[in-house]
């Protein structure tokens, strides 16, 4: 967008005077001198001969009349478009999501955007993040929400935020009992993978292999230096959450998982790692295949949100 300085010498070079210039932008005229006067310390030339009337450009000044042009130029064809667009928007958006996450997404955002774009078809598909980036590789879905770091350079990625992986235990877990008081205090406490060691015999309530969050899991479990006991494995994270809060072991989440409502006041949640463990999580689009209307118009509702 072009700064209000770029805007006051345009109205400069069109009016031909700073005067005039003036009460076309309800300013006084030394505020208008003063800002000109900026822009040139900041060009680093005169963009104006002063002793001609009407004003003359300079060539400084003409490269910059002929910038600042175009880019208004532009920013109205954009407004333009995007009023276009929002008019009567139409047509289907392919959106991939792993299973826990279109959980979280899907009822935050779609009823909204429906009612908004009654005319757009949302066609959700879920599954592991290998299936996902096959699909969007076959062109089978126009986006999907992934994970960085991932093995999938080949994807355009925009992202959405930053998440940390979270330790999710029942308050009352032995393991807890074993850690100094010190490490207990706070909303969030952290883990260091030293810390982390008194899980060494706790139960794991795992995701499948081949979901992004066991990965992760694994990373953690290989920094901490002990492999997990697993009580559990299963494709649903909510069920490993839910049966942390009964006291069936402990299980890593995202906290992601804190826009889905609230949670059972049975768990405690802990950061870990050295530095803390986190994940980038953001949209990955089809290479080389522009997005399409109705999809930039769901990514724009899920960024707003999840901001």
């Amino acid at each position: 967008m072009l700064s209000k300085q770029e805007e006051y010498f345009l109205t400069i070079a069109e009016a031909g005077s700073v005067s005039r210039a003036a009460q076309r932008l309800y300013l006084t005229q030394p505020a208008l001198s003063g800002s000109l006067k900026r822009l040139e310390e900041e060009m680093g030339a005169p963009l104006f001969y002063r002793d001609a009337y009407p004003l003359r450009l300079t060539p400084a000044g003409e490269v910059l009349c002929r910038y600042v042009r175009e880019e208004r130029d532009r920013e109205q064809a954009l407004r333009q478009e995007l009023a276009r667009l929002e008019r009567e928007p139409s047509g289907t958006v392919r959106a991939g999501f792993n299973f826990w996450r279109s959980s979280l997404v899907l009822p935050k955002v779609l009823p909204a955007f429906l009612a908004k774009y009654p005319k757009i078809r949302v066609e959700s598909v879920e599954g592991s993040h290998q299936e996902l980036a096959a699909r969007l590789d076959q062109g089978k879905l126009d986006f999907a929400l992934l994970h960085r770091p991932n093995p999938y350079p080949q994807f355009p990625f925009t992202r959405l935020r930053w998440e940390q992986i979270l330790l999710a235990v029942r308050r009352d877990a032995p393991a807890l009992a074993a850690l100094p008081p010190a490490l207990l205090e706070g909303e969030r406490p952290h883990l260091s993978w030293e810390a982390l060691g008194a899980f060494r015999d706790t139960p794991f309530l795992l995701l499948k292999k081949g979901q992004n969050l066991r990965e992760q899991a694994d990373e953690i479990f290989r920094s901490a230096g002990f492999p997990p006991v697993a009580a559990l494995t299963t494709s649903n994270l909510m069920t490993a959450l839910n049966l942390a809060a009964e006291g069936a072991g402990a299980a890593f989440v995202s906290d992601a998982i804190f826009s889905g409502g609230p949670l059972s006041p049975a768990l405690r949640f802990f950061t870990v790692g050295d530095p803390p463990a986190r994940w980038e999580t953001g949209f990955a689009f089809r290479p080389g295949v522009p997005a399409s209307t109705p999809t930039r118009l769901l990514v724009r509702a899920i960024q707003d949100a999840f901001p």
